[in-house]
């Protein structure tokens, strides 16, 4: 579960031990906090203290979606929630979750103040959207061949859906690669047989680094390496030619567009359906 994950992450930021402590632990909780007259509070004010939910939704483009919603509660005599606010967005705002098969991204939004006399309790909360990275399949499998090509040319990086990720981690030291398809159409420029039709699959590479240096520098050697490859082969199945047209765009968003733009070209076998066959075949003899 990616709450999990956040949860974890929370729990385990040094930042965080100014919170209040619960059996123990770190004051944080997914979606509900414990009644106040729980006897495994710390023997203290039981606040500062952090509750967090996760909403998810369908998102046409990349399959899993929603929106993160967390809570501080602070006293109005101890720490004020303007202290709080930077550090819980810090720990939060580019920060990708794994779990799994699983991979989602949060991106600070707003953040809102409150107060809430009756309890003499103050607090904001921040708002983060929450963007998946889903596997996405064609036949040939074109994502699968460029994950693999790309963790095996550049091991320095992590590929989403390919390599092996940590729960809770961000691109701050090295970088973070994820291939999608944002289209396929015609060839166009190598005409279709009787048997063979040619496709172009459209490929987004969203790169993840620190600055736009390193974003810029990361594309252009993965772009590089694609002309250089030309084609990318599997055993048994045809290649998949990947050094027609391809761009980088530095300034596009990392997460919704990406910043590498690849043409995937590949033949497809048209398979037909054969007449039925003539099983019984009878004839009459004419005399003349």
């Amino acid at each position: 579960m990616i709450e999990q994950s956040i949860y974890e992450h929370l729990q385990s930021a040094s930042e965080l031990n100014i919170l209040t402590q619960y059996g123990g632990k770190t004051a944080v909780f997914n979606q509900n906090a414990p009644a106040d007259t729980d006897p495994m509070w710390a023997a203290k004010p039981q606040y500062p203290r952090i509750v967090f939910a996760a909403d998810w939704e369908h998102s046409a483009d990349r399959a899993l979606g929603g929106t993160l919603s967390v809570d501080v509660f602070c006293q109005e005599q101890g720490i004020p929630p303007e202290n709080m606010e930077p550090i819980v967005r810090n720990l939060l705002h580019g920060w990708f979750f794994s779990s799994g098969v699983e991979t989602v991204a949060a991106q600070w939004v707003n953040s809102n103040y409150f107060t809430e006399p009756k309890n003499k309790i103050a607090g904001v909360t921040l708002t983060f959207a929450l963007l998946g990275f889903p596997k996405m399949t064609i036949s040939p499998d074109v994502i699968a061949r460029i994950n693999v090509w790309t963790a095996e040319q550049f091991p320095q990086l992590s590929v989403i859906n390919q390599t092996e990720l940590l729960p809770a981690w961000k691109p701050e030291t090295g970088a973070a690669v994820y291939w999608r398809i944002s289209a396929t159409a015609p060839a166009g420029w190598i005409p279709d047989t009787y048997q063979t039709i040619w496709r172009t699959a459209s490929l987004r590479g969203h790169v993840f680094a620190p600055d736009i240096a390193s974003v810029t520098q990361t594309a252009q050697e993965i772009i590089g390496g694609l002309y250089a490859a030309k084609r990318l082969k599997k055993e048994h199945e045809a290649p998949v030619m990947v050094n027609t047209n391809n761009s980088i765009d530095p300034t596009a968003d990392a997460l919704r567009t990406g910043q590498m733009m690849v043409d995937a070209t590949f033949g497809v076998i048209v398979h037909r359906v054969a007449n039925q066959p003539l099983n019984h075949i009878y004839t009459d003899k004419i005399e003349v």
